[in-house]
């Protein structure tokens, strides 16, 4: 009898992810991180659109961006340089502190560059999440479909996050100032630090420790460099935040001048797409387990450009409400599957600096998109400006297809190797990453019953995993112990260098999971986590067999 390994169903993994006590903290911080980013970010454009209307509007949100998008890569190293919780902590303890004092500068009624420089400074520290909170994903999940669902919970609280803060941030604004926003989501970021920091890791991925800061980050950018599928992904992701940063413009022009809300018209179109964004997320389930992430990128691009190009063409209030929230629900399975498919495909201790390097573009397009909002609009006119923001995304999707399935093509999904590698204590402490890979290097082998698969005193060579069969062990003839699906051997020999210890012969055909040497030691003794239950497991069995062997002389 082979060792059954089940299929999680969707509902399943998703109430796994929902029990998994890591997840649950991550992803709440997450809801407050992304509640703060959106209401603060509202209430800056508002701040200095009464100032000076779209121009000083799209200056703030440029003094916010580039400087943000210069700490990005290097801020993302702190993901691969301590674990990952403690990371997010900090980062959410550092956004706490920055709006505060933003909120303290805009309530004191300070000079506006004081008020520009605490502004970036938040801004800078809001770029520290979004890598490290990708990254930790993979740490804290215990499989790959609990992954892809998390990164799924991840889209959906974005855009009840994406509903809620701009809803806070609207009523504050109704009621107090634009200082006030920041010093509630200051708040709120303390909170966030307190959830993560606690929140337990399943494994712990490698981590850096040697490397000067921008050695560390200039790793990464060599990475994505020789990586023109990832490297155009994650450009595709910084093209998005493009049309992003033309929206947060278009909303407040769109509000204020075509169809005159007031003050609270903006948060009303960003809540819609909050809202759509969660219709979109709630959808995006349908991605777990699934092997091919290319086409919900491009039922994103559609989703986001099509109805943007739509709002130029008819600007009425619930026309525009309703063509935000399908441009919010495209955006969530954009989201989810360009994440996903960098999950797969990036080495995993290399996983936070390429978030931040696209956390960094993603700025860069927020500030581009910031820019030429005005410009668009003097040159086209409000409405014809969201015809032209609207085929951008498309056009770029159209362009990278190729590149994206290549990227698509090389993911590693596990199949029964993973799950069955995953139970052993010596590969469970693997990054999820590591282990995806590790199980594509798996090779089956079938052997019939009283086959000799390792001969005591020869060459260690492989190491072996029972799927379904019996072997038995002896050592100089005698009977060690009986194995069956789910047991290893052939460890001792690789881990110490040594001849085989024991011969293992098959009582009924086998099936086994087989491991180069090279590849096993390589994922086994390159972590530290990992080698220690390895060694553990060979101390374990060198006992017994000296204990029986023992008992046997003794007899």
């Amino acid at each position: 009898m082979g060792l059954v390994v089940a299929v999680p169903s969707t509902r399943s993994v998703l109430l796994s992810a929902l029990r998994n006590s890591g997840l649950r903290r991550a992803i709440a911080a997450f809801f407050f991180f992304n509640a703060a980013e959106w209401a603060t970010w509202i209430a800056i454009l508002v701040w200095a659109f009464n100032r000076g209307g779209a121009t000083d509007a799209g200056l703030i949100a440029l003094a916010q961006l580039v400087p943000a998008a210069i700490v990005a890569p290097f801020g993302s190293v702190i993901g691969d340089r301590m674990p990952r919780n403690r990371a997010l902590a900090l980062g959410y303890g550092l956004q706490s502190l920055t709006m505060m004092a933003t909120g303290i500068a805009l309530a004191s009624a300070v000079s506006p560059w004081l008020i520009a420089l605490m502004s970036s400074a938040a801004a800078c520290a809001i770029t520290l999440t979004r890598p490290v909170h990708n990254a930790a994903l993979t740490d804290l999940a215990r499989s790959p479909e609990e992954l892809t669902a998390a990164n799924s919970a991840s889209s959906l609280v974005q855009g009840v996050a994406l509903f809620a803060g701009p809803a806070v941030s609207g009523l504050l604004l109704a009621i107090w100032n634009p200082g006030s926003v920041f010093l509630v989501m200051g708040v709120t970021m303390a909170i966030a630090a307190i959830l993560v920091v606690a929140a337990p890791l399943q494994r712990t991925s490698l981590r850096i420790h040697d490397e000067h800061l921008l050695r560390s980050a200039a790793i990464g950018f060599s990475a994505i460099r020789r990586d023109a599928p990832a490297a155009l992904l994650v450009l595709m992701v910084g093209a998005q935040f493009i049309v992003v940063g033309l929206m947060d413009i278009f909303a407040v022009v769109l509000a204020f001048d075509i169809l005159q809300t007031g003050q609270s018209g903006p948060s009303a179109l960003n809540s819609a797409l909050g809202l759509g964004e969660i219709a979109g997320a709630a959808f995006t389930v349908v991605l777990v387990g699934r092997r091919q992430m290319a086409p919900a990128l491009v039922v994103g691009v559609l989703g986001v450009g099509v109805p943007i190009a739509l709002v130029g063409l008819e600007p009425s209030l619930w026309i525009a409400l309703g063509l935000f929230a399908v441009c919010g629900a495209g955006n969530a399975f954009f989201d989810v599957g360009a994440r996903t498919l960098l999950q797969r495909t990036v080495q995993a201790d290399l996983l936070s600096r390429i978030f931040g390097i696209q956390e960094g573009l993603m700025m860069v397009g927020l500030a581009i998109g910031s820019v030429l909002a005005p410009l668009l609009v003097h040159a086209f006119g409000a409405q014809g400006a969201f015809v032209v923001a609207g085929t951008f995304l498309p056009t770029m999707g159209l362009m990278a297809w190729t590149q994206i399935r290549k990227l698509d093509g090389r993911a590693v999904l596990p199949g029964p190797a993973f799950l069955l590698l995953r139970r052993l204590p010596m590969f469970a402490p693997l990054p999820q990453r590591t282990l995806e890979q590790l199980s594509a290097l798996v090779v089956d082998l079938d052997v019939g019953a009283g086959t000799t698969v390792i001969r005591e005193g020869d060459l260690g060579d492989r190491f072996y995993l029972i799927e379904s069969g019996d072997v038995v062990v002896t050592q100089r003839g005698i009977q060690l112990r009986e194995l069956h699906a789910g047991d290893q051997f052939g460890e001792i020999a690789l881990l110490r260098d040594i001849p085989r210890t024991a011969t293992v012969v098959t009582t009924s055909r086998t099936h086994l999971l087989v491991l180069e040497r090279d590849d096993f030691l390589g994922a086994v003794t390159g972590f530290a986590p990992a080698r220690a239950a390895a060694e553990s497991v060979v101390s374990r069995h060198l006992v017994d067999e000296q204990d029986h062997l023992d008992g046997k002389d003794n007899s």
